[in-house]
């Protein structure tokens, strides 16, 4: 599938991510420009059309997904609205920008990765952090043989969400909420791309809250080939932090800002048997290269870098993180 550029986005709801961070970097973009968003307030669509000089607004889901002039959808949905929305708008011939995760369980976004096979219908999960050039560099870096071969992945994404408040998303079970499937799952993501390869085994504890009936946050380890393993935690109730580091035989490599760097410069820090050495890489809006990415693949007919395949087994570790962590508590007495 081919469209003529530049891409005409619409928008599914008025969502904080895509607010303030996905639809600035999509008018930025070179590729791109946003025509449309829709909630099932109309007001807070207009009002937000307003505010980002859009100049479309629905007030219904249906209506944007029907909207002749939308060449793709951003869903920016809750979690558990995900697989639906994202199906309809595939169903309706849109390609689909869908936010992390992209469904609640690894079978669910199977089925749905499979629709889009069927349909011939572009589906791409936004892990936007992907796109900033500072992974590019350490991939470089790491098959250059600067550190020797991997052996560990320690990561962490945190920040503090005091006072814990049932209203907020995050902290809502039927919303498919809980510290893993928010930030956590970018640990996941960035262990199997820093490895290029699958675990094979998933170890987890959590700190679990019946009265949200989610965890608020989780350590956990996932083992792959040869004994390397990655390790993470991730929670809404520490320090504001998100991090890696890459451990070779030789030297680590560090990325202390790696999920939502500003725009600023960003630091790749690696130590080697030479000694310690920072290398500043040029701040950029990683939300703008998402967008030109997926519009980039409507107006070639390619695939993206990241194909929707990969969703599924990031949602593989993720449901077998889940798993361990909840036999863990069981046989505590939880």
């Amino acid at each position: 599938m081919t469209k003529q550029g530049p891409i005409q986005w619409g928008i599914l709801s008025t969502a904080r991510i895509g607010l303030h961070c996905f639809i600035p970097g999509a008018m930025a973009s070179t590729n791109g420009v946003v025509i449309a968003i829709a909630s099932r307030e109309k007001d807070r669509a207009t009002q937000a059309a307003g505010k980002l000089g859009i100049p479309r607004v629905h007030g219904s889901y249906e209506d944007l997904l029907t909207d002749p002039e939308v060449d793709a959808i951003y869903n920016a949905l809750p979690n558990s609205l995900h697989d639906e929305w994202t199906r309809r708008a595939v169903e309706a011939g849109k390609p689909v920008l869908c936010e992390k995760p992209l469904a609640r369980d690894a079978n669910e976004a199977r089925a749905l990765v499979e629709v889009c096979e069927q349909r011939n219908v572009l589906l791409m999960e936004a892990f936007m952090y992907r796109f900033h050039p500072q992974h590019a560099h350490v991939r470089s870096l790491i098959e250059g043989g600067a550190i020797g071969e991997i052996r560990a992945v320690r990561t962490a994404f945190t920040f503090n969400m005091t006072p814990l408040n049932p209203a907020n998303v995050r902290l809502q079970a039927d919303l498919a909420g809980g510290a893993l499937m928010d930030v956590g799952c970018y640990c996941v993501n960035a262990a199997r791309l820093l490895f290029t390869d699958e675990p094979i085994l998933a170890t987890a504890t959590w700190d679990f809250r019946a009265e949200f009936g989610v965890e608020i946050g989780m350590a956990g380890a996932l083992t792959f080939s040869d004994g390397r393993t990655a390790t993470f935690d991730c929670g809404f109730r520490a320090a504001g932090q998100g991090w890696y580091m890459v451990v070779g035989a030789l030297g680590t490599i560090e990325v202390p800002a790696a999920f939502v760097p500003s725009q600023d410069p960003t630091r790749v820090i690696l130590t080697d048997q030479a000694g310690r050495h920072e290398e500043m890489i040029p701040g950029v809006d990683q939300y703008r290269l998402e967008a030109e990415e997926f519009a980039a693949c409507l107006i070639e007919g390619r695939r993206p870098r990241y194909p929707a395949e990969d969703a599924v087994a990031n949602m593989r570790a993720i449901d077998a993180l889940y798993r361990s962590a909840r036999a863990q508590g069981l046989s505590q007495g939880v």
